[in-house]
């Protein structure tokens, strides 16, 4: 069950503060910012950058002592933080019957991986869902995220914002593979989506508000997800397209620009099925002043369209869910050419 978030300033100080030798899974930026304010002394504290599997293996292991001697990890600073502070007290669990406390202190709030319980990590370059690892708290401290840049936690609202291309392709599947589809949950998400952009100009200057607002969205649409089973609801071409991407470039983007982009491409080819309006959307992107535009990823057109023409055969080598990709309606090569005009217009 997703753990409803702890609101303040400085309150992370206060919480580590309380734990005695807990181990701090961090990054540099956070660390420097909390180390001097804090008079708890961590067990140990590591830095990790990699969310590959074998190299969390090795680090697990490498633990296992420290692991023994302490009864709370806690992870400070972005999604690698969080996951790898997961993963840690999951394998802790099944490895060696081990039930550590979980703390989760994001310092920023780029992507929702602080509030979902599964664990990403990289297996040949791909992301995989392994194991789940339920946090005691989640501490959102306000003074600590406005540390961070803005354009960065201003992405975060793509994993939420998501929705708005999620439910077009929710219908397609309904309406041409006889899926399931609820119009309870459907439209929940659509209301959680809508509340979000009322956000716009607190989320443009992440004050509290903003960062509420952000944070708010991701629980919602998290537990929303989780209550219905999968993550219908907000996912579904954009982020295919997304996996497509990397897939060819082995490069990692900063996941709320390319979710951002590939939104309001999904949108682009819904048309009529599209529950938003791409004019809206790439409103609200801009009103936020979150630049989604390939230039500003380094993602050049050639491989974007690439990406485009193969994720059909992606999805369905992966299994991913129906979307407006797998439509029969659907002439990409008809459509490509306005696409690609309409994206360099971004």
């Amino acid at each position: 069950m997703v753990v409803k978030p702890i609101f303040g300033n400085w309150k992370s100080i206060d919480i580590i503060d309380r734990i005695d030798n807990p181990i701090i899974i961090t990054m540099k930026e956070p660390w420097a910012i909390i180390k001097p304010k804090i008079n708890s002394i961590p067990s140990q504290v590591i830095f990790n950058k990699s969310m590959d599997i074998e190299h969390l293996e090795e680090l697990f292991f490498s633990l296992k002592k420290n692991i023994n001697n302490s009864k709370t990890i806690i992870g400070l600073g972005g999604g690698t933080s969080c996951d790898t502070a997961k993963y840690l007290t999951w394998k802790s669990r099944v490895q060696e019957d081990l039930n550590l406390n979980l703390l989760l202190i994001p310092s920023i709030i780029s992507v929702d991986a602080f509030l979902c319980s599964s664990i990403a990590v990289r297996e040949e370059n791909k992301v995989n869902y392994i194991g789940e690892s339920e946090p005691n708290n989640i501490i959102i401290d306000y003074e600590l995220i406005k540390k961070a840049p803005k354009y960065l936690n201003r992405a975060g609202v793509s994993d939420t914002i998501s929705i708005t291309s999620a439910l077009g392709d929710w219908k397609i599947a309904h309406e041409e593979n006889d899926e399931k589809l609820n119009s309870r949950v459907f439209d929940k998400a659509k209301s959680i989506a809508e509340n979000l952009m009322k956000a716009r100009e607190d989320i443009q200057y992440i004050n509290d508000n903003g960062i509420k607002a952000l944070v708010d969205g991701f629980y919602n649409e998290v537990k929303l997800c989780e209550d219905w089973g999968n993550a219908r609801p907000e996912e579904g071409s954009e982020h295919f397209l997304a996996y497509c991407i990397e897939s060819i470039t082995k490069e990692h983007y900063i996941h709320g620009q390319i979710i951002g982009l590939n939104i309001l491409i999904s949108l682009f080819l819904q048309k009529q099925n599209a529950e938003f309006s791409l004019e809206r959307i790439h409103r609200f992107f801009n009103d936020i002043e979150l630049d989604i535009s390939p230039k500003s990823m380094y993602l050049s057109y050639e491989i974007l369209k690439k990406a485009i023409q193969e994720v059909k055969n992606y999805i369905k080598k992966e299994n991913l869910m129906y979307s407006v990709y797998n439509s029969s309606k659907l002439d990409l090569d008809k459509n490509i050419r306005n696409l690609m005009r309409f994206i360099k217009s971004i």
